[in-house]
């Protein structure tokens, strides 16, 4: 028993008349009634009863009938399901990111697939950076959103946005009415930063650009969440510095205050390991599109 035999019955079962059951199925009524005895012989069970002006469903037979239509549709389902996910318009995408992802990229790929493509289904884990590619070198996740510089063997990584620093202090605090900021302006407070073991690369870069400015902050304080020193710099516990888009959820009782460390940037980068599965080449052919459409490219219009 094939499926072409379940299409005959099910056919059959729908028109009660061998000869439209062939002319739906664009196949010969000899072909129908063979598929019907096929069906019975192997089954050693009388499905269908025949009259010379009727054909009747035997309780059998009815029986069988809604079985072979939910087969045939699970097929159907399967077949549909398979070519999605070769073309890359169905399936689980597994998505890590940093804070300053969410409004860069992440919520426009989950509106893309929900809009466009509603058999994907992404799964969200926030990580840091270092976590995200060991996740991705051992296949647990697709695709992440990292913090740069950072590196791994078999991960490929490439930079999708530049985000400006900004300063993140009280409003009413002297510095806060500043249209801008260097870091010289803020060398005696306290600053909040991320802590080193979460992002390696941006720590660094981050100190070796107020290095470059000729400024020492005297005291840091780490944390591993960006919104944790925002909101202890709402506090007026000292001033927080982070990406822009890392604030983008803080606090409306804050300042937001542009920081000018020169040519050093915050950088988002794509990683991923394998780019030819279809659902991660969909996936970064709607970040590029982005990104050739503006939305992150906007941020480079107003870098301090």
């Amino acid at each position: 028993m094939d499926l072409k035999h379940l299409r005959s019955f099910c056919a059959l079962g729908e028109t009660l008349h061998f000869g439209r059951a062939a002319a739906r199925l664009n196949i010969v009524q000899p072909a129908v009634s063979a598929h019907i005895r096929q069906i019975e012989d192997e089954l050693g069970i009388k499905l269908v009863e025949r009259s010379r002006h009727h054909v009747f469903m035997t309780p059998a037979g009815r029986n069988f009938l809604q079985e072979a239509r939910s087969i045939l549709q699970q097929v159907s389902g399967a077949i549909d399901t398979t070519r999605n996910i070769a073309a890359g318009t169905a399936g689980i995408l597994r998505v890590g990111f940093v804070s300053s992802a969410i409004a860069l990229f992440v919520t426009h790929l989950i509106r893309h697939f929900s809009t466009f493509h509603p058999d994907v289904e992404v799964d969200l884990y926030e990580m840091n950076s270092y976590q995200q590619l060991e996740a991705i070198a051992e296949g647990r996740l697709d695709l992440g959103f990292v913090r740069m510089p950072i590196q791994r063997d078999q991960v490929e990584i490439k930079t999708v946005a530049r985000e400006p620093f900004e300063a993140i202090l009280p409003v009413g605090h002297p510095l806060s009415r500043h249209p801008t900021m260097r870091p010289m302006d803020f060398s005696d407070e306290t600053i909040f930063m991320l802590a080193r073991d979460n992002a390696p690369g941006f720590h660094d870069a981050l100190l070796s650009a107020f290095h470059l400015n000729h400024t020492v902050p005297r005291r840091i304080k780490y944390f591993r969440e960006f919104q944790t020193a925002i909101h202890l710099a709402s506090a007026g516990l000292g001033i927080a510095v982070v990406p822009r888009y890392a604030a983008a959820i803080a606090p409306q009782h804050i300042a937001r205050v542009p920081l000018n460390l020169g040519d050093n940037y915050s950088e988002i980068g794509l990683a991923l390991k394998d780019p030819s599965v279809p659902l991660i080449q969909k996936a970064c052919e709607i970040i590029d599109k982005l990104t050739d459409n503006g939305i992150p490219a906007d941020q480079n219009k107003n870098l301090a």
